[in-house]
């Protein structure tokens, strides 16, 4: 029930004095407006105080006495911006301060406080601040007396100040911001108006001086829609957006405030697109003379998306830039429509693989279930960890083709992958929302005799390529994976077991057909732009372009040719422990001193496959019977594979005098004749060089082996190929590389073998498939030993001098019965903390190593130091001969 509102002479008085007090200090910003007493006589047990503000200084805002001429109810604004409040109920004295100061910044501001039941709230522009309060019980001595001397002077403008018998929620008071023209109702509710309004027609109370407020929207409509306005204009304001916001255009609009929109003003315009009526724009603006109140929100239809900058927000204009496109989703979808409807007209449809088809007369596009197990089988990587989803599967047959389908991704602004057999470790062949230019049907194997250069297209596999070249009685540096494709293996370096004799396979490399950025096709070489063929050796793939052809040197295949395995401390068949008998580090130092020594030309090429296992956490006990080894001394299951240009009777003897006869007699030993007239040379590449399975080798007594090593304690075995297929199939797994120094790792041997006994890795996992190892592959050798400084320099393969390459490997599901299995498959409780391991092998301090090796590819590893010294050549490469300033050739670890 409202308080009757009696006047009282005594508070006229008093009010009258307060408010003229206050007057003599801002009669010129407030424009002599008349001052009118306060007729009241009851204490405010509840009540809204409201003022605009405007100050620098604060002061006084409002002070109000009862009948005992005793403060009731002050406000005051400190020199740092808090806010004071106190007001005095009949049993409490209540006195707040906001926590946050910054009211006096010198503009507009509305001052809302709220009173009841003992609570006060304060809010600022309708926003609630937080307040420090504090209550004491109130007697008569602690009143303070009113007095004129003690008030400080409010320094600024006030305009629109209400005490108001009833406490407003929070809703009423943000409108009361947003609109402070509509609140005619509150009147009603006043005890106090200053100045006095008589109607509810004289609520245009103003300052005098008047800033017109504008607001300036720069729009770039980006879309191919033109949008109409579906409301009218309003009276209030003196100029508004247009009525059409065209398409494709760039163009500037005033909104204009009229006279009675104080302190602020909401402009709200709705458009709808002409061409379809479910696109829809709505622009809700709020210009006020508090520049950081000021703001635009725009509400877009989901096939739009906005960006709205605003470079200039004063009191008396807010000027923004405005750009309206096409959700991107939606803009690709229809760039991708296109692009199938206009490469469908040159390319036969089952080399289009995409999750769908599009029907461009009727405008959609429908799945079948074939259509997409086609898809997501097209969609698989070599490397199963990864799971990608491109926009198409494009099968080249060409480099006509290639060229056109690159050509029609760039015009439709879409991104490209480029693959050839899939076997990127990072998936950067298949890239999501990109359109895989997918080159494994161009595998064309040509061979000029006289030459002996052969012309090989970027999809063959080393298992056809060799395979071809062995029976013309040549070959050149191939991989050990039979279902590895030329050109990434190539344009990375290309490690493989010729590696001592004939170096990487890139410096075999003498030409390259190649599609540049602008779609145009050329054949580098020595005499056609030698630094991007320079590029191609060893600078890794796609940077530069899409090599459609690569041009490589053979060489005559040796009339004796063996492949070998060499193992110690072999896993026992059945339990699949350590035979433990020879210390790795003794195995490691051994195998470093032959491939850096000058004496064995017929090793062409070798590494060594060391195992990890697992190790007890630190602080933990370990079980009965258990013997904790110091690095020194630790034992690991290693194998040594290699190629051997000789008879088996040299090699054995090379078996006898390197390891048998220094105490490093391995515990088995394999050899096999590469090829045959019987059996193809790409079915004997020798996968498990880097690979591993829970399938190995069946003992098979090989009695001609024991006759030529003569020792009864080394297990010989016959090749055996049972188990090439789950070493070839695609599998999850992760790896990453760094290199040994020129004469090897010397110090760094003892943290390399830490690092292979591991808490991260858990006893079991090679039950359940789930291998973790390093393999490390020699570059010493003969080649790069005795290559002059001139040859060093013609390809961009960067560690020439370093003794070896040291890879991490983790895989797990090789087999087809764990893929089986999906996810019920036991070995994914362990996979994370062999990842982990991966992690800290790459960031192990292992002395006199340094660098990374492209082809084994870790995305966490800087793209720099990948290329070494030679990675600003190739930036300048790519910039100066590659016509690809947008960067059209990229991936993760791309030359930029």
């Amino acid at each position: 029930m409202k308080t009757p509102k009696t006047p009282h002479s005594a508070s006229d008085t008093l009010i009258n004095t307060v408010a003229q007090a206050q007057s003599q200090e801002t009669t010129a910003s407030m424009n002599s407006l008349s001052l009118t007493p306060l007729p009241l006589s009851h204490t405010l047990d509840v009540f809204t105080f409201q003022a605009w503000v405007k100050t620098l200084q604060g002061g006084t805002v409002f002070q109000y006495c009862d009948q005992a001429n005793y403060p009731s109810f002050i406000v005051q604004v400190t020199p740092l911006g808090h806010i004071e409040i106190r007001v005095n109920s009949q049993l409490l004295q209540i006195d707040t301060i906001s926590t946050l100061g910054g009211l006096n910044d010198g503009y507009w501001h509305l001052l809302s406080i709220t009173y009841q039941y003992h609570e006060l709230s304060c809010f600022i522009d309708g926003d609630e601040i937080h307040l420090q309060q504090h209550s004491i019980p109130l007697t008569d001595e602690a009143k303070l007396k009113f007095s004129t001397q003690t008030m400080n002077a409010f320094d600024g403008e006030i305009v629109n100040i209400n005490l108001i018998e009833t406490c407003l929620t929070e809703a009423e008071i943000l409108d009361c911001y947003l609109h402070p023209h509509q609140q005619a109702a509150l009147i009603d509710s006043n005890l106090y108006i200053y100045p006095k309004k008589h109607t509810k027609h004289e609520l245009h109370l103003m300052p005098t001086q008047l800033a017109r407020q504008e607001v300036m929207l720069i729009i770039f409509n980006d879309t191919e829609y033109s949008f109409n306005k579906q409301n009218l204009n309003s009276n209030h304001f003196n100029k508004q957006l247009p009525s059409i916001i065209p398409a494709h255009e760039r163009c500037a609009y005033m909104i204009e405030s009229s006279s009675d929109n104080w302190p602020h003003f909401i402009y709200k315009a709705n458009y709808q697109a002409k061409e379809s009526v479910d696109i829809k724009l709505s622009f809700d603006i709020l210009k006020s003379l508090t520049p950081h109140r000021s703001h635009i929100d725009l509400q877009l239809s989901n096939e739009l998306e906005f960006d709205c900058f605003i470079s200039q927000s004063t009191s008396s204009r807010l000027t923004a830039e405005i750009r309206i496109s096409e959700n991107v989703v939606t803009r690709q979808a229809k760039h991708f429509m296109r692009f199938i409807n206009e490469v469908r007209s040159h390319i036969a449809s089952d080399h289009i693989i995409t999750d769908g088809q599009y029907y461009a007369e009727q405008d959609f596009w429908v799945s079948t279930g074939q259509q997409m197990l086609a898809y997501e089988k097209a969609c698989q990587l070599f490397n199963r960890r990864l799971q990608k989803k491109p926009l198409a599967i494009i099968k080249c047959r060409s480099s006509q083709e290639v060229k056109l389908v690159y050509k029609t991704a760039v015009d439709y602004h879409l991104a490209i992958s480029v693959r050839s057999s899939g076997h990127d470790h990072e998936g950067e062949s298949g890239e999501t929302n990109s359109i895989v230019i997918d080159l494994s049907s161009m595998n064309s194997i040509e061979l000029d005799p006289i030459s002996g250069i052969v012309a090989i297209g970027p999809g063959c596999t080393m298992q056809a390529l060799t395979s071809y070249l062995a029976q013309k009685g040549l070959m050149l540096p191939h991989s050990t994976s039979a279902s590895h494709a030329l050109a990434g293996f190539i344009m990375g370096g290309g490690w493989g077991p010729w590696c001592r004799k004939y170096g990487m396979c890139c410096e075999s490399l003498v030409q390259a057909e190649i599609v540049l950025g602008i779609g145009e096709t050329q054949v580098v070489s020595a005499a056609n732009k030698p630094e991007l063929l320079w590029a191609l050796k060893g600078g890794g793939g796609l940077s530069y372009g899409i090599v459609t052809r690569f041009f490589v040197q053979t060489f005559a295949l040796p009339p004796s040719l063996l492949k070998f395995e060499l193992e110690w401390n072999p896993y026992q068949k059945d339990s699949q422990q350590l035979r433990e008998t020879t210390p790795t580090l003794r195995l490691l130092e051994r195998w470093e001193q032959i491939i850096l020594a000058d004496n064995l030309p017929c090793l062409l090429g070798t590494n060594l496959k060391i195992q990890a296992k697992p190790a007890l956490l630190q602080g933990v006990k370990p079980p009965l019977n258990t013997v904790v080894q110091a690095p020194q001394e630790a034992k690991h299951n290693c194998i040594m594979y290699g190629y051997w240009e000789g008879n088996p009777a040299s090699l054995a003897h090379f078996i006898k005098a390197q390891f048998s006869e220094v105490g490093l007699k391995p515990n088995r030993v394999q050899m096999a004749a590469m090829g045959g007239l019987t059996q193809s040379y790409g079915d004997e590449l020798m996968e498990s060089w880097n690979r591993e399975t829970i399938q190995d080798l069946q003992p098979v007594l090989n009695h001609r082996l024991a006759e030529l090593l003569n020792d009864k304690d080394i297990q010989l075995y016959k090749n055996q190929r049972q188990h090439s297929q789950d070493l070839l199939r695609p599998a999850p797994h992760r790896v990453t590389s760094r290199l040994a120094h020129a004469q090897g790792l010397k110090q760094g041997h003892i943290a390399l073998i830490d690092s292979l006994t591991s808490p991260q890795l858990i006893e079991g996992n090679r039950q359940l498939g789930l291998f973790t190892y390093v393999t490390l592959s020699a570059i010493a050798g003969d080649f790069y030993r005795t290559l002059g400084e001139v040859q060093k320099s013609q390809s961009a393969f960067p560690y020439k001098e370093q003794a070896y390459i040291i890879q991490y490997q983790a895989w797990w599901n090789s087999e087809l019965q764990e893929q089986a299995l999906m996810q019920m498959n036991s070995v994914y409780p362990r996979v994370n903390k062999a990842l982990d391991w991966i992690d800290t092998c790459r960031d192990a301090s292992i002395a006199n190593s340094a660098g990374a090796f492209i082809s084994f590819k870790d995305n966490t590893i800087p793209t720099a130091r990948y290329f070494g010294q030679n990675y600003q050549m190739l930036q300048q490469v790519k910039a100066s001969y590659c016509q690809d300033p947008l960067n059209h050739f990229r991936s993760r670890k791309s030359i930029v």
